[in-house]
Parts: structure tokens; sequence; C-alpha cells
């Protein structure tokens, strides 16, 4: 649900330049199921934040091959093979293929190709079918799109006015990214803390952990939240898997993941651990 969070045109214009790449990916679990051409080894560090984020493939299995096909080339392909590629990128969970009926409101008028799999009927997104699109459906579509990955109400809008006289006092660089999607992926939840913490931190830094545990120097773990302490969830290696900063006793500011479809948010506390357990506080 992203209703009430900020998603101007400016940002609209750039996810649509980001949601797809140059050239159309396909993905496969062996390299004898796809007779059109020769395919790559996937190797999933190697991938820009765009690609992972378009294709979700933190999702795909370990060992899969991928090949990339020029706009237009997919739909020069018979239908039939059409038909099973699409049906291979749903069982493998691919970015960007849809059940038809998860679709029907989002292109209006246009009815895109469908392909049966799974039981489904199936929608492929491909490059030769987003340019198919007009401006107003491809916003369409990116609308509906991130509805999927927001599960909170925004609450800025409607926050107490005592507590907006507080974020002018104590944090006024955070409100202009209070529930406010990012223009391009790479900021994490790790970027938000710092910045919360540093008006002249990088916001849209991909941040790794062993930075997070050098910003926070110092700090040491502590039993309640009050205000300004960092709430870390870590994996059962010690790994950091999120962290956000309380502004106060109630409030957080977050970011759920690294993606242009995670905004940069006001939860709650008993939201954010709800959605992630108990934290390490440290402050």
């Amino acid at each position: 649900m992203t209703d009430g969070y900020t998603l101007s045109s400016k940002i609209l214009e750039q996810w649509k330049a980001r949601i797809l790449p140059e050239v159309d990916w396909f993905f496969f679990t062996n390299d004898e199921c796809f007779p059109y051409g020769e395919m790559d080894v996937l190797v999933k560090s190697n991938l820009s934040l765009d690609i992972r984020t378009s294709f979700l493939t933190w999702s795909l299995p370990e060992g899969v091959f991928v090949k990339k096909m020029d706009p237009g080339e997919f739909e020069e392909l018979s239908y039939e093979a059409r038909q099973r590629i699409t049906e291979i990128q749903w069982e493998l969970g691919r970015g960007l293929v849809f059940d038809h009926e998860e679709t029907e409101e989002w292109f209006g008028e246009h009815v895109p190709p469908l392909y049966k799999g799974a039981g489904k009927k199936l929608v492929l997104f491909t490059i030769d079918f987003w340019r198919s699109l007009e401006d107003h459906q491809k916003e369409g579509f990116l609308r509906a799109y991130s509805r999927v990955w927001v599960d909170e109400q925004p609450l800025w809008k409607g926050a107490p006015s005592s507590f907006k006289t507080f974020m002018q006092r104590e944090y006024p660089h955070l409100i202009p990214y209070l529930d406010v999607f990012p223009e391009r992926n790479g900021a994490n939840c790790l970027a938000a803390v710092a910045f919360a913490i540093d008006a002249s931190s990088d916001l849209y830094h991909w941040m790794q952990a062993e930075e997070l545990d050098h910003l926070m120097a110092g700090r040491e773990e502590v039993g309640g939240i009050t205000g300004k302490e960092v709430l870390v969830w870590r994996d059962s290696e010690g790994k950091i898997i999120h962290a956000c900063y309380a502004l106060n006793k109630e409030f957080v500011f977050n970011k759920h993941g690294q993606t242009m479809f995670n905004p940069w948010q006001l939860l709650t506390v008993e939201q954010v651990i709800g959605s992630w357990g108990d934290p390490v506080i440290y402050r």
C-alpha cells in the first residue's frame, strides 16, 4: 500500500528508465533447455543493483544460466518457445513475470501478450513490451508495482503536531525523506542510519556492515529505547541483516531494503520490531 508515500513525477521518470536494462535477460536451470544460442553462468556478485532489483535475482537458485537477448529478439521466437521460456521464468521466481489476474487493472485497454504456464495466464515483461506502453500506462504499472513492496501505512503526514515540531528541531534533514521513495536503487537501511546520525552522509550509499560497525564505535549496548539509539538485527552468524535509527522512544527512521521500491519510512518501534523481531540496541 503506497497511498500517502511520496512518488513524484521526477521519481517515476527515473524508475521508467531503470525498470528494465538495455537487453532482455532470461534464466534457466541448465544450458540445454534453451536451444537458441549459448548461455552464460550467472554470477550474482557481478550484477548491478538495477539488474538485481528488476529480476529479483536474490530469489534465483544458485548455478542458474542466463541468456541475454536484444530487444525484439524474444518476440521473434515461436509462440511455443516464448511460452515455455515464460513458464521457466515464473517457476524460477524471476522478477517482472506476473499472473495476468494481478495486472488486469494496470494497463487499461492495452492487453499484454499472455503465455500459459503453471496453470495460469502469465505476463512477461520484455523491453519490446515495455516500449509498447504509453507513459501513463508505465506510470500506472509502477505505482501498482510499488504497492507490492510496502506493507505499512505512511505515518508522517498524520503524525502529531508535537512530533513534527520535535523533528523540525532535532532532525530537519530527515523531513524531506520521511515516507518517500528513492529515485534509484542502492540506498539501504545502513545508509539510512548513517544519514540520520550525520546529515553529510550519503543517503544513497550502499553501505556495508563493516562501515556501520565503524560508525557505531563508542556506542554501548543498552536495554531500552529513548531516542538516538541504533537498533540492529543480526543473523545466527552475527552478521547485520537490518538496522534502523530511533528518533525517540516511539518512532524510528527505517528503510526495509536497498531497492527503489523500498521507501524511507517513519515507523513506530512496535512496527519495526513486528517485522524484524527484537533488536540489539546501541546508544
